[in-house]
């Protein structure tokens, strides 16, 4: 005979039925090595069964009983690992829906995850596969680009340092030729100068 179907609460809705923050539930379980089922995603999954269990503990507490104590008198199933785990698929668990839609979009991105989560981690080679051959040639495209702009960067500064030094080396030959030319003026001048004063 098949096992009863539970319903299954987040920690943030059993709280809420348990009239108590979520952080106490969390806390209960760690003290009280409670094996809370979880989903494919780590998150806690409580069943009527866990929320029965909740109870018991808080009427405990209400009559100022230590959790040490408490934990003695809890049933061995308590701490045994729950039957009701949630996978992406499955439809042997069923959702409470005290909240209405807020809960059904948490709960349908949770399954989308889920299955997001296993199609990714199905053709994760390809598609690491195809990352890298994109990621190999953008890089290459880059270091090409990079290097073609290196390269007319340094030809335009090889180009200017050229005509540096053309422009200086044509102001050098034209100082020196106005030199010569200068020296020559000079001489002619001389020159004449002499001829008249020998005459």
């Amino acid at each position: 005979m098949k096992e009863p179907v539970q319903l299954c609460y987040t920690i943030s809705e059993a709280a809420k039925l348990m009239n108590v923050e979520p952080h106490v539930l969390r806390y209960w379980e760690d003290e009280l090595n409670l094996n809370i089922a979880r989903n494919s995603m780590g998150h806690r999954i409580y069943t009527d069964d866990d929320l029965k269990i909740f109870k018991s503990i808080q009427n405990l507490k209400a009559s100022h009983i230590s959790l040490k104590d408490i934990k003695e008198q809890l049933p061995p199933s308590a701490s045994a690992p729950s039957a009701a785990v949630y996978h992406a698929g499955s439809g042997s668990v069923k959702t409470s829906n005290p909240n209405g839609n807020a809960d059904k979009m948490t709960q349908f991105k949770s399954i989308l995850t889920n299955i997001i989560k296993d199609a990714m981690s199905e053709n994760s080679k390809e598609m690491s596969d195809d990352i890298s051959s994109r990621v190999s040639d953008n890089v290459r495209k880059e270091i090409d680009f990079l290097v073609r702009q290196r390269d007319e960067e340094e030809e335009a500064r090889f180009k200017q340092l050229d005509e540096t030094i053309r422009t200086f080396q044509k102001a050098r030959q034209e100082a020196a030729s106005a030199k010569v030319s200068e020296k020559k003026e000079k001489k002619r001048n001389l020159f004449s100068k002499r001829r008249q004063k020998a005459k």
